[in-house]
């Protein structure tokens, strides 16, 4: 089966592949719904992957003094209605206009809306403030609002990129500058707040800004990796081994944002290894219950290493496991490769949900990425108590078809299909 999926960004270490996007026709018909068949006479069980010592709760840090930042405007905030209920953040640009993609209900049903805009003014201090790549910002649906950084130079104790943060108003293409010598940014939830790293001489800090202006430290010695939850809790973030952590052990991390506690969820980290894009950061289940991090083979610079895989941890601390690639790849070992001079990869996107991962398994080049030349597009459910792996169900996903986002989470996905929307059921 040969899928076309979404282009992802910073995969060059990747075997992962990376199918392509499609064409979709501009407008939507109808949303039929298809049901998905569980897979029989496969065994459920896999050699159980190794575990780690579940983490205790640190302490919360004490507050560094905040930089002088001028506080958001009001007239930052668009008085205007979501473009989507869902955004799509993996969705390839078409062409060379800059583009966003999501979803849009209709009826009972959903449409794909792919919105390009232009450039904008030509802003002094950022050129073509609007002409942002996808992996330096990030979009709120609940405001219209894209938080951007552009790279300027090299900053903090690991020399990372960093330069200005500003927030476009994609409606009217006002322009804020917020900050200077930031690595990353996220929104929360409520597209009003968000969270960033911004490069001091000693260290990365993690701060959290409201929509009123108020900055605050989080946490200290995070690299580049960070994404809130979807109920505006929590941040997860890494600390990185390859990096200046001083006094701090690198792993997977989340921070109450309400109390500046932190916890650590897993002591296995990236090292270094990986783009900045939004398939590198942390990912967070829908009930904003469990974390998921892909994290490529590290080898030489960690001194746990490990092969590429998922780290799955619990918010709570309760479980803390380690996911190999090529445990899912081991479910469809006896199905002969098609071409003798490919492998068998895991390819994306892929979607999460509590004790759940839905992503296809296929064919592409060794040296990857690549598109793959038959895929099964695979639902496994996970076991918190002890880390193993069973296959659920392979979805009945046609081959012309593109893998969008879940529909209702553990139960059905939405896919993209000869221009319409699909719900595809999961049993």
């Amino acid at each position: 089966m040969k899928l076309k999926s979404f282009a992802l960004i910073g995969l060059f270490f990747l075997v992962a592949c990376a199918p392509t996007a499609v064409e979709p026709e501009p407008e939507i018909a109808s949303r039929p719904t298809v049901i998905a068949t569980a897979l029989s006479g496969v065994e459920a069980t896999v050699a159980q992957p190794t575990k780690f010592p579940l983490p205790q709760p640190s302490p919360s840090l004490t507050p560094l003094p905040s930089p002088t930042v001028t506080p958001l405007s009001a007239t930052a905030v668009p008085d205007t209605l979501a473009r989507f209920d869902r955004f799509l953040p993996f969705a390839e640009q078409e062409g060379a206009s800059p583009i966003l993609t999501g979803l849009v209900r209709q009826g009972d049903g959903w449409r794909l809306e792919r919105i390009p805009y232009s450039p904008g003014l030509y802003v002094e201090e950022l050129g073509y403030a609007l002409g942002t790549d996808p992996v330096d910002s990030d979009y709120a649906v609940a405001t219209d609002r894209l938080i951007a950084w552009q790279f300027t130079g090299g900053g903090g104790p690991g020399n990372l990129a960093m330069g200005q943060l500003f927030i476009v108003n994609v409606a009217t293409e006002e322009v804020e500058i917020v900050a200077d010598n930031v690595v990353s940014a996220g929104w929360a939830p409520n597209g009003l707040d968000f969270a960033y790293i911004l490069a001091t001489p000693e260290t990365y800090e993690l701060r959290w800004r409201t929509a009123n202006g108020e900055d605050r430290l989080l946490a200290v010695d995070v690299p580049h990796s960070l994404r809130v939850s979807p109920d505006g809790r929590f941040v997860a973030f890494t600390r990185e081994s390859w990096y200046e952590v001083d006094g701090t052990p690198p792993g997977l991390y989340v921070v109450e944002i309400e109390t500046g506690i932190e916890t650590q969820i897993s002591i296995l980290d990236r090292a270094g290894y990986g783009g900045s894009g939004p398939y590198w950061k942390p990912h967070w289940t829908p009930d904003s219950s469990q974390v998921f991090l892909f994290a490529t083979a590290n080898d030489d610079r960690t001194e746990n290493p490990f092969e590429t895989g998922y780290i799955w941890a619990a918010v709570d601390g309760s479980f803390s496991h380690f996911l190999p690639v090529s445990t899912f790849k081991t479910f469809f070992a006896e199905e002969p490769v098609t071409n003798p001079d490919f492998v068998r990869c895991v390819g994306a996107p892929t979607l999460f949900a509590a004790n759940q991962i839905l992503l296809s398994v296929g064919e592409c080049p060794p040296m990857g990425p690549g598109n793959p030349e038959s895929a099964n597009t695979a639902v496994f459910t996970l076991d918190p108590q002890t880390g193993d792996v069973s296959l659920t169900a392979v979805l009945p996903i046609p081959d012309t078809a593109q893998l969008l986002t879940w529909d209702v989470p553990s139960e059905s996905v939405l896919i993209l299909d000869e221009g319409n929307i699909f719900s595809v059921g999961i049993e």
